[in-house]
């Protein structure tokens, strides 16, 4: 009996360090949504913990094939190798020395000998498998027991860089539709004589070596950090080397001496080698406001004669007017780029009103409607209607922190992942929970969210939502009672791993579900007083509105006559829901 009881006390204990590391390990897996710290997590445990000499990761590509996506003790080239595995197994299994599955044969063959299946919400995902231990010993009950546990934690951090990683390339295809939008946009040089920069600097070229007689002349600009760039060259051979254009070196000389210096006199004794062997005679440092903006690389002349003081003159002359005409040319550029980021940010507001529903749904028993009017061309309000299958039909109202392209990107940003995870059949508790990991994870601290997320069945007319943090929306009922639904949790993005609560609300006929963002209730009058609360109650107490479009109407024009004269500050969003 004393025996038993001591190896039960045993067994307890080895139970009890067994949960103190899946839970240790639980926070190493959900701390990360970088795939291979996940996978690496996942292998290298139980081969350390059991001694097992070699190991592999491997994850579904579709029904029946795996690719192994990390590997230990394993041949060079094994990684990302393709395995069929028809076979289905639903816990730790002893790898089958004979199999149909071409996979199974496989890593029989590469010396694994355990198969532990990793399901996510009752799919399978991939699978962890494992060679023999090094002693020898068979794998206990309580070791299959502890790697199945293994397997389950990991197969959320899995499914959760699987999600990070497709919003990112999400975003890396925005990213690359942008670029077209900027080829599609690109300004033409070819303008005219007096703002085309290279028709200035061939201008100035001609003119020059005609009036001159010079055989070779070129035009450097100087640009930023000390480099250069050559505008022009003409008659100098292939092979010319202008890299001197890019010292520092050279453009601090012309600083120190900015008149037509010739090469001669220089007191760089490389730079004099390298011109010199160029047959470049003089340099001409062009000016603006006292500061060498240019330079003017002359070569002999025809007659072979020596240039003058007259002639350095007149060259000095022709060449600060064409640096004039440079700089107006620049002027020019830059007024262009500002109109074509005016452009380009009106190609952003119509994508981002494409995000944004065309219309609202038609749904018998029910009138939905919803506006948005952005503060600036692009703005971080956000409201949808996605219809999930015949009897959901979800519903969300969002605002982002802050105001133009980074708010709008960020508004992209949440509705991507929305769209991605609302066919999931997660609870809602669990897509607001995701959305914010995704969120806090790719955002900086003063980034955030206000989300309202709703699921209306059309069937039972029950609503159940989550509010995380957003002002909440307004449930005006026939009797004339108003119910704010409030349950939920924290803003979006402030903090990882947040839990969120959901409630629930039946609706009967006539009641009105209003949705709004801080626009509505924090615009402000003249004399800095704002809408508030209380002003949206009183709007849809007196108004008696029939449709959920004539709501959404009323309450708009309410805001925008008390706002008055007062400069809008922030994006107005609202969306409402009548029961019929």
């Amino acid at each position: 009996m004393k025996k038993q009881n001591q190896k039960d006390r045993q067994q307890h204990d080895r139970r009890l360090l067994d949960l103190q590391s899946l839970f240790e390990l639980s926070k190493t897996l959900n701390s990360s949504l970088q795939q291979d710290v996940i996978l690496d997590t996942l292998l290298f445990t139980p081969m350390g913990r059991m001694m097992i000499g070699r190991g592999a990761v491997l994850l579904n590509e579709d029904a029946k094939t795996c690719r192994i996506a990390a590997a230990k003790g394993l041949p060079q080239g094994v990684r990302e190798h393709a395995l069929l595995i028809e076979e289905r197994f639903d816990a730790p299994a002893p790898m089958p020395a004979e199999s149909d599955s071409p996979g199974l044969t496989f890593l029989y063959r590469h010396g694994l000998r355990l198969l532990c299946p990793i399901h996510s919400n009752k799919r399978q995902i991939g699978y962890l498998v494992l060679g023999e231990k090094i002693t020898g010993a068979p794998f206990s009950p309580d070791e299959l027991q502890y790697l199945e546990a293994l397997a389950n934690l990991a197969s959320s951090s899995l499914e959760n860089s699987r999600i990070l990683a497709e919003l990112r390339d999400v975003n890396r295809r925005l990213d690359k539709k942008i670029q077209q939008l900027n080829t599609l946009f690109e300004i033409t040089r070819e303008l005219n004589s007096t703002l085309d920069r290279d028709k200035i600097a061939t201008t100035l070229s001609y003119a020059v070596m005609g009036e001159m007689m010079i055989r070779q002349l070129a035009l450097a600009v100087r640009e930023d950090e000390g480099r250069g760039e050559l505008l022009t060259s003409k008659g100098f051979g292939r092979n010319s080397d202008f890299s001197f254009i890019d010292s520092e070196t050279f453009w601090c000389l012309l600083d120190a001496a900015p008149q037509p210096t010739p090469v001669e006199s220089l007191a760089d004794d490389a730079l004099r080698t390298t011109l010199s062997s160029m047959k470049v005679r003089l340099l001409v440092p062009l000016l603006n406001q006292e500061k060498v903006l240019a330079c003017m690389i002359v070569g002999d002349r025809l007659s072979g004669t020596a240039f003058h003081d007259d002639d350095l003159e007149l060259l000095a002359t022709l060449g600060n007017s064409a640096l004039v005409a440079l700089e107006n040319a620049r002027l020019f550029r830059e007024t262009l780029e500002k109109q074509r980021l005016e452009e380009e940010l009106a190609i952003a507001r119509d994508i981002q009103q494409r995000l944004l529903p065309a219309e609202p749904p038609d749904i018998s028993g029910f009138d939905f409607s919803g506006l948005n009017i952005p503060h600036a061309q692009v703005g971080g309000d956000y409201y949808d209607f996605i219809r999930v299958n015949e009897k959901e039909l979800v519903l969300t109202i969002g605002d982002v922190s802050g105001k133009g392209v980074p708010a709008s990107l960020l508004m992209a940003n949440l509705q991507a992942s929305l769209h991605a995870m609302v066919h999931a059949k997660w609870p809602l508790t669990e897509t607001v929970f995701r959305i914010n990991n995704i969120i806090h994870a790719n955002t900086s601290i003063d980034k955030f969210i206000t989300f309202f997320l709703a699921s209306l069945n059309v069937e039972t007319r029950e609503l159940t939502y989550v509010n995380a943090g957003h002002n909440p929306p307004m449930l005006f009922h026939k009797d004339g009672k108003m119910t704010e639904l409030q349950e939920g949790g924290l803003i979006l993005g402030m903090m990882s791993d947040v839990p969120y609560e959901q409630g629930t609300i039946p609706l009967q006929n006539g009641d009105l579900l209003v949705l709004f963002t801080d626009g509505v209730t924090e615009a402000t009058n003249p004399a800095g007083e704002e809408f508030t609360e209380q002003g949206v109650i009183d709007v849809i107490l007196r108004s008696g509105v029939s449709t959920a479009r004539e709501a959404v109407e009323r309450l708009r024009d309410a805001v925008i006559e008390f706002s008055g004269d007062a400069p809008r500050t922030d994006d107005i969003t609202i969306l409402t829901l009548l029961v019929t």
